[in-house]
């Protein structure tokens, strides 16, 4: 009999320390989605810095450009226009941002995945 019930609680160890294995499994791939996405905001946050700066120079360089180029009759269209065209360009960028984070896989996507694929193979082993 104490044969039997030290091998029921071998199996019952088994069986939490794969449990335990599972869930730390789990954890790791968690952490590494955490990382892997503070990555890359860090990268994008970076480079919209950089790229905002030097549009902004580029910008002020344009239109100072223009209306020291443009006859002084003409330099309040010339600058009206300027502006429509810069404000219509700064709406096309805020909607391929608006866009490309709607495209973007939910946050912790692959440890869902592999959670509910778990889940499965649990409920087809249950009697």
């Amino acid at each position: 009999m104490s044969r039997d019930a030290s091998g029921l609680v071998g199996h019952a160890r088994g069986f939490a320390a794969s449990g335990v294995r599972a869930v730390r499994t789990r954890l790791e791939l968690l952490s590494i989605e955490i990382q892997e996405e503070k990555a890359r905001i860090v990268r994008d946050l970076v480079i919209a810095i950089a790229g905002l700066c030097l549009l902004l120079c580029g910008i002020f360089a344009a239109i100072a450009w223009i209306v020291v180029s443009t006859p002084v009759e003409q330099r309040m269209i010339v600058l009206g226009f300027v502006t429509f065209v810069f404000l219509l360009a700064g709406g096309g960028v805020l909607l391929w941002l608006y866009y490309t984070s709607v495209r973007r896989t939910p946050l912790f996507d692959a440890t869902v995945e592999v959670l509910k694929r778990d889940e499965q193979a649990l409920n087809e082993m249950a009697p």
